[in-house]
């Protein structure tokens, strides 16, 4: 509970380490792994997905890599995204990018970022010190656009009080990290003789603990992150299905029971918004579909009926708004689902079979959309058995994608390697499909927003 720790605080300040941080990237040379960066999203305060945050949780077998050149993993990582072309596919979000090491602030990668959406995130290795070298790349780096995030832990690694540390001044956001222990590191923010500061919330729990930051913070944090926003929120709207939602059941209910088109278009003109929303997300570029389809009749001919039943599942997101809830929970799904279907295909699977993953991976988050435990909420879809294996008991053909994903949304690197393994997919490709996911959801979502 958050609660508790707004209210008492017990403060620490851990013993200075000493030791210097400057060194020479420009001539390492890099493995030839780039290895799995995964992706986690971030919200502001009305829960709107703002922000993506790049970790590396794959890299080359090196064993002593790290203490022979503490911002490799940092190299691996800005070279990766680099090398997938993320920061030029997507055109909206920014990017919270971690650096393990101090010296990666002179690393010759970020040169090919696009500064002005990029956060970086400082987390100096034990032992490393703040030189003027690294104060002046820092003072570079500000210019160049770069905006720049500190860990509380980190501030209080030093004798000198935060208000002190020569980072605090440097910095656009403060880290506070509620995986560990925060009773010291919440103190700095709700001191009144502090300067401003804005936070970033890491690692929230549960959606309690999300309100609780928001409200009860000095309205100081500005971005959040963690599994809250799939957990249930305490509200009158609990278990309740709107109107357009039970429309779009019906009309998936009738598409898996082969019911006539002219069943299905009576359908559709009881809510005449929902046809032109369907039409508007096959229709994005983002599908590269080589004609436009204009007509429900064009779509059944030209796509069949699975693919419709695809497309129908983000009606159920798109039909129901909260404050940026219901479009990041959309986005997410279609990450989940893109990545899931990819991976079908790169096991050489047939078309009906990638398509069914791709709703195993939507209808995944469909119970913390509509506020439901999952079983009720497809409980009205008739959904295919090997689907319902996989959302309810964790088996059956499906369930390893569907771990791989949730995996990698938690940057689980053990499962994601052992999963990537069962799957018989290179973790380089697996790293390559969930890069173009992102991306591609991104660019769905934005159809969605731009309208």
């Amino acid at each position: 509970m958050l609660k508790s720790l707004f209210s008492g605080f017990r403060t620490k300040t851990p013993d200075a380490p000493a030791a210097s941080a400057g060194a020479d990237m420009t001539a390492s040379p890099l493995p030839a792994s780039l290895g799995v960066v995964t992706h986690q999203p971030v919200y502001d305060a009305r829960q709107n997905l703002v922000a993506n945050e790049f970790l590396l949780s794959h890299a080359m077998r090196t064993g002593s890599a790290r203490t022979k050149e503490p911002g490799q993993f940092d190299r691996l990582m800005l070279s990766t995204l680099l090398n997938l072309n993320v920061f030029g596919q997507l055109s909206r979000r920014a990017a919270i990018i971690h650096l393990s090491s101090l010296t990666s602030l002179a690393a010759p990668e970020l040169a090919g970022l696009p500064a002005e959406r990029i956060i970086l995130f400082l987390r100096p290795a034990p032992g490393e010190t703040l030189t003027a070298e690294v104060l002046q790349q820092l003072l570079v780096l500000k210019e160049q656009g770069y905006r720049l995030a500190l860990g509380t832990d980190t501030l209080y690694r030093q004798q000198d009080t935060p208000r002190n540390h020569p980072l605090l001044a440097q910095c656009d956001f403060i880290v506070v990290d509620f995986s560990s222990s925060t009773e010291g590191v919440l103190a700095p923010l709700l001191n009144p003789t502090l300067p401003h500061i804005v936070a970033y919330a890491r690692n929230i729990a549960s959606y309690e603990d999300y309100e609780t930051c928001r409200h009860r913070g000095g309205h100081r944090f500005a971005l959040f992150h963690g599994p809250f926003m799939a957990q249930s929120q305490p509200d009158q709207t609990q278990g309740q299905t709107s109107p357009s939602q039970l429309r779009v059941m019906e009309i998936m209910r009738l598409l898996r029971s082969d019911a006539p088109i002219s069943e299905l278009n009576t359908q559709f003109k009881l809510d005449s918004t929902l046809l032109f929303k369907l039409l508007r997300f096959i229709n994005s570029s983002a599908n590269g579909i080589a004609r436009k389809i204009v007509t429900l009749d064009e779509t059944l001919l030209l796509l069949g009926r699975e693919t419709l039943f695809k497309w129908l599942t983000l009606l159920l997101f798109n039909s129901h708004k909260d404050n940026g809830r219901s479009q990041a929970l959309l986005e997410q799904s279609l990450s989940r689902a893109r990545f899931m279907e990819s991976l079908g295909y790169a096991r050489g699977g047939n078309k009906v079979e990638s398509e069914h993953l791709f709703l195993t991976g939507m209808f995944s988050m469909l119970g913390a959309l509509l506020k439901q435990p999952l079983e009720q909420a497809i409980a009205p879809l008739e959904l295919p058995t090997t689907v319902v294996q996989a959302l309810l008991e964790g088996r059956g053909l499906f369930a390893p994608y569907l771990a791989l994903a949730q995996a990698m949304e938690n940057h689980n690197s053990q499962e994601i390697d052992r999963l990537s393994q069962m799957l018989g997919i290179p973790l380089e490709q697996v790293n390559s499909l969930g890069m173009q996911a992102m991306q591609w959801a991104e660019n769905i979502s934005c159809t969605d927003a731009s309208h």
